[in-house]
């Protein structure tokens, strides 16, 4: 008896053990997207520089020191391991190249041709941040406010790696904002930091890319509010497209390397189980 007894609380040991190994998700590494639309016509387009004048390639926007020792004496919480240049995000097209003019006219033609609906839009999406709480009710997984603690943490150590790496490819390139290189565009918005890449499109595809694993069945719809996120930024002037697609670039590379790190993947399953105990039946 005494026998049965110990064979039975050591299966039932293992089990446990086993079940919480196998809870924790299988590291995951998922393709970018082809480029397509005004992305893939504007790429197409020659990013040298000397299309016309090349003082501009002495443009940049202004570095703060005093900045930049700031916001990156704080280090990735996950992705202490990484570099800037692992990331291998490419460099923004010269300031004087072929395809910055026409992303500056492609800018021209949006300014000209936006309605006061299409600015109100774009500036309360641009101010808007939506909560994981948030996010769930929307796709109907509950209804009601609920209080996510697993899922908030894990969104804001992640953003403590996304501040880390989107600043320091901010400060090496210090892109200047379009209006910099053309009077014409008016920025709709107080631009303080330098232009590629651009700092709420990376967020919108970071949250969209987790997202999409939480809730599989409503990839399209992540991916199109960040892709609405990236047009409503070209809409008011404070983004080129390159920077739009520079930041779906490292928005993909960084979840990417977060599914392979193992403190990210166990933080991730409490998320993940946090969704399942709450979603609707």
């Amino acid at each position: 008896m005494k026998i049965s007894l110990f064979l039975l609380s050591f299966f039932v040991v293992c089990s446990v053990l086993a079940y919480g190994q196998m809870a924790i998700p299988t590291p995951i590494s998922r393709e970018l997207t082809p480029v397509r639309g005004h992305y893939k016509a504007l790429a197409s387009i020659s990013p040298k520089p000397g299309y016309i004048n090349k003082g501009l390639d002495s443009v940049k926007f202004p570095f703060d020191k005093a900045m930049a020792e700031e916001v990156l004496s704080l280090k990735p919480h996950y992705l202490r391991a990484v570099s800037l240049d692992d990331l291998r995000v490419p460099a923004p097209p010269a300031n004087s190249s072929e395809q910055t003019r026409a992303e500056l006219d492609y800018l021209l033609a949006l300014q000209h041709n936006r309605s006061a609906e299409d600015v109100r839009s774009s500036l309360y999406m641009s101010n808007v941040h939506e909560s994981p709480g948030d996010v769930g009710q929307t796709i109907g997984y509950w209804v009601g406010l609920q209080q996510l603690p697993m899922t908030d943490t894990l969104f804001a150590n992640v953003s403590r790696d996304a501040d880390f790496f989107l600043w320091s490819i901010k400060f090496r390139y210090c892109r200047p904002r379009p209006y910099m290189l053309d009077a014409r565009i008016h920025d709709l918005e107080e631009s303080r930091a330098a232009s590629y890449p651009g700092g709420h499109v990376t967020y919108a595809y970071i949250y969209a890319y987790i997202y999409q694993e939480l809730a599989p069945q409503f990839t399209d719809l992540f991916i199109q509010k960040a892709y609405a996120m990236a047009h409503a930024r070209e809409l008011i002037g404070v983004h080129y497209p390159s920077d739009s697609e520079g930041s779906r670039v490292l928005a993909r590379t960084l979840v990417n390397l977060l599914f392979q790190n193992e403190q990210f993947l166990r933080d991730f399953e409490k998320a993940r189980q946090e969704w399942v105990s709450k979603k609707y039946r």
